[in-house]
């Protein structure tokens, strides 16, 4: 087995929780901008469109969803927009709330810290919107510890498809031999940093809002952790 040099991450339900209470700031601030437009939305039907657009790469060959196509669709659930005015606003109001509204534990950041001294880091997150993933990292202290960070929106493939992890690898020159990859997504981050020839870490420690089970033919992880706090001692065993 190649020497580790390289540990890489998955952010939401990985470095920070990304749940419920993230979902529904975002739902209301969307809620807000609709309302100030003199619009209403069914949440019934808001809760099912954006629950599919979680799930449209997955089901479209990887491709990733266009922030503003997507709330555009948002939108046109509760009314025309015709110069697109609405669709900027609840662009920026959900920005604004996603910055907002995730936190990182205290000893995370600490972690990032004592990992950077031994290994090159690195960041790969599924997410349509670059600007919110790069703008919380800066918000909490995160950005600086990672080498590179690449978001899925600029990609333009979202995590197990190979350009995103390709994206990542081209820009710290890995040899993904000596790389590991961590994130809580089963099909995302597991199979998708084996397929990449990497190991992966699979960390159970949230609950992802998007879950798959694993299926006959996936390729198991090299640790299964339930706190990233384990994550030094598996590195630590590897070493040894």
């Amino acid at each position: 087995m190649a020497k580790l040099t390289t540990v890489l991450f998955d952010y939401g339900n990985t470095l920070i929780a990304f749940g419920p209470d993230q979902q529904l700031a975002q739902a209301a601030a969307m809620a807000e901008v609709l309302s100030q437009a003199g619009l209403t939305i069914d949440n019934e039907k808001l809760t099912k469109v954006r629950k599919d657009q979680i799930l449209r790469p997955y089901r479209s060959g990887g491709k990733e969803n266009v922030f503003e196509e997507v709330c555009r669709e948002i939108v046109e659930l509760a009314g025309p927009d015709p110069t697109g005015g609405i669709t900027r606003a609840l662009m920026a109001a959900r920005q604004k709330a996603f910055i907002k509204s995730v936190g990182v534990q205290p000893d995370v950041p600490p972690l990032l810290e004592r990992l950077k001294e031994q290994y090159r880091l690195g960041f790969l997150s599924n997410y349509p919107c670059s600007h919110s993933i790069i703008s919380s990292l800066e918000n909490l202290g995160m950005a600086d510890f990672f080498e590179s960070v690449v978001v899925s929106a600029d990609v333009g493939y979202a995590k197990p498809h190979p350009d995103a992890y390709a994206t990542l690898i081209k820009e710290m020159n890995l040899d993904p031999a000596e790389a590991v990859y961590v994130g809580d997504n089963w099909l995302a981050d597991v199979q998708g940093a084996k397929r990449a020839g990497m190991r992966a870490i699979w960390v159970r420690e949230h609950i992802p809002y998007e879950t798959f089970e694993p299926e006959p033919g996936d390729i198991p992880p090299d640790a299964e952790i339930h706190s990233l706090m384990e994550l030094e001692s598996v590195l630590a065993a590897w070493t040894e």
